[in-house]
């Protein structure tokens, strides 16, 4: 089975919540999120260190048809990919909470944002984005918690389900 979803662990309202049983079931759940994004797109990523955030974000980026071989961008705070759509890796692992390091100029432009440890960044996400909180369940079972902020993300969500 590709990914665990029933009734009882999901709440079409508000959240939805996917579990991934190995990290290419993660990509792919990614892939399909990929594949629905928009221009202007925010998603922020919470979740410990080595918990998927990275896997996630390859599987939106080849949605995104990015070629590039995706990795975290640790030291270089973001990493910019061309695809269908620009996809900009941000990675605030090294940044102390709230920060401000200019996210407006990027958040706000022509692509789509990933936030890789988004949790440092809250004052800074426009209103509407799509939150994901990624938790451990076993050494490759992995939870994800949609989070949708707006009309336009839980839309998103809702169609997610109908992919999966």
């Amino acid at each position: 089975m590709f990914l665990r979803l029933s009734k009882s662990n999901y709440v079409l309202s508000e959240r939805l919540k996917i579990e991934t049983g190995s990290p290419e079931e993660t990509r792919r759940l990614g892939e399909r999120l990929g594949r629905l994004l928009k221009e202007g797109d925010v998603i922020s990523l919470v979740g410990e260190l080595g918990a998927g955030k990275t896997t996630l974000i390859q599987g939106i980026a080849k949605g995104l048809s990015i070629q590039e071989n995706v990795t975290s961008p640790s030291f270089v705070l973001m990493q910019e990919y061309k695809g269908s759509l620009p996809l900009y890796h941000f990675d605030l692992y090294r940044i102390g909470n709230e920060e401000d390091i200019g996210y407006e100029d990027w958040l706000y432009c022509h692509g789509v944002s990933v936030i890789e440890w988004g949790e440092k960044a809250t004052e800074h996400l426009p209103f509407f984005h799509l939150k994901i909180v990624i938790s451990y369940l076993s050494q490759t079972r992995r939870n994800l918690l949609f989070v949708p902020k707006g009309k336009h993300f839980l839309e998103m969500t809702k169609r997610l389900i109908k992919e999966i």
